[in-house]
Order: C-alpha cells, then structure tokens, then sequence
C-alpha cells in the first residue's frame, strides 16, 4: 500500500504537464516573439518561450515558472517589467507547457534549462549585450539559483518561495499528503524520485549553490502563509547566501502569490533589486551598506 501511494505521488510529481496558452503578451500590448532554443542539458531538449522586447531596454530579464506551471503564469510580470524598460525571456521548463520532455526533474535539469536560456539570448545580436537578471518562484527560484552558481552572466537573482533543499521539500509535501504514514512513503519516494530524476535528491540543494553567487547580488521573497516552503526554508537559504543579499518577507502571501497580495510593494521593490543589479556598474551603487551588527542591508529598511 505504501509503495503504491509513492508511486503515485513521485509520479504525480513528475509527470508531464501540457498546457495550452490561451494569453499571450499581445493580449497586453505588448509585441512579442515565439521562439525555441535548446536546453544545455546533454539531452538538448527543445524549449518553448517568448521573448519580448523592451523599448530602449537596459536589461534583460528570464522569468522561470514554478512546479506544474507554464510561461503563462509569468506574463504579468513580463508586462511590469516592460514597463521598467527590462526585455523578457518568458519559457515553459522541460515537460511542462509546450516545451519538449518526457518528466520533469523538480529543479534539477531544470537549472540546464536557465543556462541553456542564457545561451540563447547570448546569440540574439539586438539583445546579446544587455545584462541578465532572472526571477524564478518555487522550482524555478531554486533553478535560478543554482544556474547563477555555474554562470556568472546572470548578474543578479530574485528568488521567491524556493526551497533550501529537495529532499526537505519533498518530505514536507508528502507528509502533507499523508500524515501519519508520511515517514514510510517519504523514504519509498526519495528512492523512487531519485530513480526517476538520476541523481540523490539530497544533491539539489540551492542552500549549497547560493554562496557561489556573491558578489553579484540576490534577493529573496518568502510568502508568510507558504506551507510549501515556509520559512525556515528561506531562513537556510539567506543563511547560506553571501553579501550582497537581501529579503522581503511578504504578510498574508500565499505561495508564490507576493505578485498578487502586495503588487505595488513587489514592483517597487524587484524592479529597484533589478535596476540595481544590472543597471549599477560598481557595488557600492548597490545601495548595500555595512549595519551595526557586522551584516548588510539595502539602504531603504532592515531586509528581516
């Protein structure tokens, strides 16, 4: 009985998620681009996105959906962003979406999929010159990070509701799920995810990658009433992360959803995150200054 619950469960998780896109970015003025590229993965699956162009861009950003999302749930920020004169790369990760995949990987090939994005833009002659940022929530915030760690063109990272560690994440899911009889299938789906993506989920671990990022500033969003990652997650990795940092924690935010509780407050404080990250040349325009107890902090107000 055990086994077969984790089963479902791992396949669940895994699963290929298709979707179709009813809204694009014309939907919101907005001219776009279909385009395909491929991931940096040794599989070199074909990924599905748009690319839309900023008038007198002076950034670009790649925007990186959750877990069993697609392109379409970051479109809205694509238009705020354009707003702020920051092209976008909006793509539908491996198996989600209309990109290529059999299974997803939960954050792991996923981070092959950043840089594979990275690669693309890097080859555009009109946009190859821009400074990249990229906002990930959920899985594509752990992504993000972990694809900063390896690539230092990504210049600077906003990371909401993203777990510290795979393994962690997945215990907490399933004991959601199951309750009492959660340790015993914990232990067959950890076997069993760790099958099914190649690698021991204990290896995907942003909290580790994160350090590697510095000097090139990070931001992180943790939704107050996320029962997915809550916060001792963001706690780990704020933790693990080296100066410059900083965190929003955002009252009576569900998971992932900072963008919809507080959207003013989430574009005043990501759009001056990325205007600092990839607009500013030297660090101390940052804006990050030393605190009294030793750690840093933007200027406007304590980031805890």
């Amino acid at each position: 009985m055990n086994l077969s619950v984790a089963q479902l469960i791992t396949w669940y998780g895994t699963r290929r998620r298709r979707s179709i896109t009813r809204r694009t970015p014309a939907d919101y003025g907005l001219a776009y681009d279909d385009v395909t590229f491929r991931s940096a993965h040794v599989d070199r699956i074909k990924l599905s996105g748009w690319l839309v162009p900023a008038a007198d861009p002076r950034g670009l950003v790649i925007l990186c959906h959750g877990h069993g999302g697609s392109r379409r749930g970051t479109l809205r920020k694509a238009v705020m962003f354009n707003r702020y004169h920051f092209t976008t790369l909006l793509f539908d990760f491996r198996a989600c979406g209309s990109s290529e995949g059999a299974y997803r990987t939960l954050g792991y090939n996923e981070t092959d999929d950043v840089l594979g994005a990275v690669d693309f833009v890097r080859e555009i002659k009109e946009i190859k010159s821009l400074p990249i940022g990229v906002v990930g929530q959920s899985m594509g915030g752990a992504a993000a990070i972990r694809a900063a760690a390896r690539c230092t063109e990504i210049r600077g990272v906003v990371a909401e509701a993203t777990y510290a560690q795979l393994e962690a994440v997945m215990r907490r899911r399933v004991r959601l799920c199951v309750g009492p009889f959660a340790p015993a299938i914990a232990r067959s789906c950890y076997r069993l995810g760790t099958q099914k993506i190649g690698t021991d989920l204990g290896e995907v671990s942003p909290e580790r990658d994160i350090g590697r990022i510095s000097p090139r500033p990070v931001m992180l969003i943790q939704d107050s009433l996320d029962i997915v990652c809550p916060r001792s997650e963001s706690n780990r990795l704020y933790d693990a992360a080296r100066h410059p940092k900083e965190r929003w924690i955002v009252p009576r935010a569900p998971h992932t959803l900072a963008h919809r509780v507080a959207p003013k407050e989430y574009e005043r404080r990501v759009c001056d995150f990325l205007t600092r990250a990839l607009v500013s040349e030297a660090t101390p325009a940052f804006g990050w200054v030393p605190r009294m107890d030793g750690s840093e902090a933007p200027y406007s107000r304590d980031p805890q």
